[in-house]
């Protein structure tokens, strides 16, 4: 019985994101469905270098797409937390970049989602 790809997005796609996009692509388990970020043109260029033609510049539209399984958060340190709990809160599985987050609440924000939401959340 083949096994479902898991389909993942990255939210964030500045430098730090060719990381997780190289893990992903060398996971044959995975697969990059979409890219979100606010600079409309560095999206548009990581969509054409990367095949990906799900783009979003707003993360809650991103997360309501339904074949989508998980998120990176690559964002800056700032947007940690609000990136995780929204996608968290639609039902994806997060791994978010290190600082986890920019205060012990927010911190705790996260962890309350991802149990609230039975969804896992790793930081990198």
């Amino acid at each position: 019985m083949e096994q479902k790809k898991l389909r993942v997005g990255i939210i964030g796609v500045g430098s730090i994101s060719e990381v997780h996009i190289a893990g992903y692509q060398a996971d044959p388990r995975a697969e990059i469905v979409a890219f979100c970020d606010i600079n409309e043109e560095l999206l548009k260029k990581k969509g054409e270098k990367y095949g990906v033609t799900n783009l979003f510049t707003d993360v809650n539209e991103m997360v309501k797409m339904e074949d989508l399984d998980a998120v990176s958060v690559c964002t800056w340190n700032a947007a940690h937390a609000p990136c995780t709990i929204a996608a968290l809160n639609a039902g994806k599985h997060v791994l978010c970049e290190k600082p986890r987050a920019m205060s012990v609440a927010e911190a705790q924000a996260m962890r309350e989602a991802a149990q609230r939401n039975g969804k896992l959340l790793m930081i990198g």
